[in-house]
Parts: structure tokens; sequence; C-alpha cells
């Protein structure tokens, strides 16, 4: 019989142990904690004091997950916390924290798509109507998503994404009164700077790189940015994996590069996946790029997995906003998709990690394929195939 109270004292008695720093003794007595919560759950699910220590108890699994260096279990611990905020209808603030810290752990397991979807999400949420005054909470819990937003594109998506979300989060970081005095702001104003200057560097822009190390030089004095950015995915961009394909003869919708791709360095710039452009014109350009993403997989795997990669985060922000194109006609837009990223397994089935990943973002589509009935063709079978190899838990 699931005794709450018994769970209360485990769950106290493993709190203090990780407090101390003993994460394997008390990741056991968490564990054991959070059976009896879930078997409480299992018949009271309407005991919300119950779930909301559940959830508190799961942040604190993650935690000690994260101090042991096992970040996909951290991952399937915020997973769950999530799920449980979710049914306790949290404020959208604290589940787009929560989402970010997910999406940060997928990132450290090396699962770079779940890593880029999961951010785009939670940065999607925020209300932008919140954040007009730089003295609001809202404006600073922006400015923090949109940092950590910067160094999760950084690694898992086109570095012109990730130096528009560096640059506006260091703008308004700088915007908020009294910034030098936050440890935790500098923090992130120091990293989205130092990434600044890495990427508008590595682009060209000289004059751009120079203004960012200039703020840098003159809120951290004698640090080197370069030490900040860290070593990032691969810096080719979207822009230039369609122009390359274009020359190739594989893609011909010039036309489309600009509507996919605006300018990095405008103050208008994306800082997030779902503000490159009108989720409308997502399953357009499934359409005109799956072709080329199997063109070239074999011949040009970087170029076919930047622009497959880049159009399944755009597609999954289209599909979360309820795009009415992509929705109707999913029975001609969902077999592309799955089409263009079976085109990515042979490059993801070279890293563990990352097969792990697209495995899980495969049996999500064909589950959505399932549920729309197009999921027949011997496509289907192949996918399932990968993902019975790969998708494994960590």
């Amino acid at each position: 019989m699931p005794n709450k109270r018994h769970a209360r004292k485990m769950y106290r008695d493993a709190a203090r142990q990780a407090s101390a720093g003993n994460h394997r003794t008390a990741l056991t007595g968490l564990a054991r904690a959070a059976a009896e919560y879930r078997a409480h759950l299992d018949g009271r699910g309407d005991d919300a004091a119950a779930r909301t220590e559940l959830a508190d108890l799961l942040a604190l699994i993650a935690a000690s997950h994260t101090d042991l260096a096992a970040p996909a279990r951290a991952a399937d611990a915020l997973t769950e916390r999530l799920g449980h905020l979710r049914e306790l209808d949290a404020p959208r603030r604290l589940l787009a924290e929560v989402e970010l810290d997910l999406a940060e752990a997928r990132l450290a397991a090396g699962h770079l798509l779940s890593a880029a979807t999961c951010a785009d999400n939670a940065v999607r949420s925020y209300d932008r109507r919140d954040t007009l005054a730089p003295d609001s909470a809202g404006f600073a819990e922006l400015a923090a998503a949109l940092a950590r937003n910067a160094r999760i594109l950084h690694h898992a998506s086109d570095p012109d994404l990730a130096v528009g979300a560096a640059d506006q989060a260091a703008r308004m970081l700088l915007a908020i009164p009294g910034v030098g005095a936050d440890a935790r702001r500098l923090e992130y104003l120091r990293g989205v700077l130092g990434l600044a200057v890495e990427l508008h560097s590595a682009a060209g822009r000289a004059a751009y790189a120079r203004s960012a190390a200039r703020l840098f030089g003159t809120y951290f004095p004698g640090a080197d940015p370069a030490a900040e950015a860290g070593s990032g995915a691969e810096g080719l961009t979207l822009r230039a994996a369609l122009v390359a394909a274009g020359r190739l003869g594989v893609f011909t919708d010039a036309n489309l590069v600009d509507r996919l791709c605006p300018d990095p360095a405008s103050h208008a710039a994306p800082p997030a996946i779902s503000a490159r452009c009108d989720p409308g014109l997502a399953p357009v350009a499934l359409h005109a790029v799956g072709p080329a993403v199997e063109s070239l997989r074999g011949s040009h795997a970087p170029v076919a997995w930047r622009m497959a990669t880049e159009i399944h985060y755009l597609l999954t922000a289209a599909d979360r906003q309820g795009e009415r194109n992509l929705r109707l006609n999913f029975r001609d837009h969902g077999p592309v998709w799955l089409g263009m990223l079976m085109a990515l397994t042979d490059t993801a089935a070279r890293r563990s990690e990352l097969a792990s990943d697209l495995a899980r973002v495969l049996a999500d589509l064909l589950e959505r394929l399932r549920s729309r009935h197009a999921a027949e063709g011997p496509l289907v079978g192949a996918a399932v195939r990968f993902i019975e190899a790969h998708h494994r838990r960590s």
C-alpha cells in the first residue's frame, strides 16, 4: 500500500544526502520515494500536493544525475517533471524554465535534435507583451532564455540563428538596470558576447565581431571571449547549405533562400527556430528541400544534415503551433518529412547518442503518422528497424 508520509520521509533524508554531495546514496532514496509517490498518484491522481512534491523530487533527481555526469538520466527525470507540472497547470514561466533545463540536459547527452526543438518550444512560450520594460521580471526572464537558447543553437542548429539569439540576448541584458550587480545575468552576458565574437568573426562580419569584443572587454577585462563560446556544431549555415545545393543542381527554389534565411546581423534577426519564418512556409520548404537532402546524403552529408535538421525544426514548430496546411494535409507532408529524416540515418549512426536521439524523433513522427493514417510503405518499415536498433535508454 503506497504511503505518502513514508515517501516524504525518504525524500527529506535523500535531500540531505544530496546537499552533502552524496549523490549516489541520495539517488537510491530519491528513486524509492518517487516510486511511492507514483504508486500513490495511480490511485489518487487528483492529489495536487503529492504531484507537486514528486515534481520537486524529480528536480533533485535531475540535479544529482547532472552532478554525476549522467545527463541522459537527468533528461529522463526532467521529462517526467515537466509532465507533472503540466498536469498541475503550472505557470508558463516555470514550464519554460524547466523545458530549457531539459533542453540543456539533452544537449549535454548529445541529443542535439531534441535539444533544439525543446529549447525552441520554451522560448516561443514567452509572452512578448510581458517583456516590454527592461526593469520587468518578464524582460529579464526572456533575456536569460535567449542566452540559454543561443548556446543550444550554437551546438545543434544554424550558426545564423545562434548569433541572432546571442545578439538579442546581449542587447536585452545590457538594457537591464544594474546588470553588472547580478552574477547570473553577468554569466549569461559573458557567454553570449563570447559567442557573438566567435560567430560574427567566423562569418566575416568583422565590424560586428569588434563591437562584441569591445563590450566583452568592458565588462570582463582580461578574459578571452574565445574561451566562452566553446566548440559548436558544424559551422555550415542553412543559407550556405541551400546555396551549395543550388550550385549542385538539386535545389531550384532560389527565392526560398531569403525567405528562410533572414539577415543574421539585423536587429530583426530571428533569435529562435520558430521565429525564422511564418509557420505556413514549413511544409513548402519541406517539399523544396526534401529531394535535395536525399540526393546529397552520401556525397555532401554536412549539407544534407544542415538542410534536413533545420527543416525538421521548422516543421516541429509549425506542427506545435497547429499550422493548418500541415495538419490538414499530413498524409501528403508526413511521409516526405519521414523520408527526409531517414536520409540522416547514415550520418547519425556514426554516433550512438545522435542515433538514439534520431530514433526518438522518428518514433514520435511515426506515432503522428499512425494517428493520421499515413504510416504505410517500405520507408515506415525502414524507420521501425532503425528505431529498434537505436532507440534505447541511456
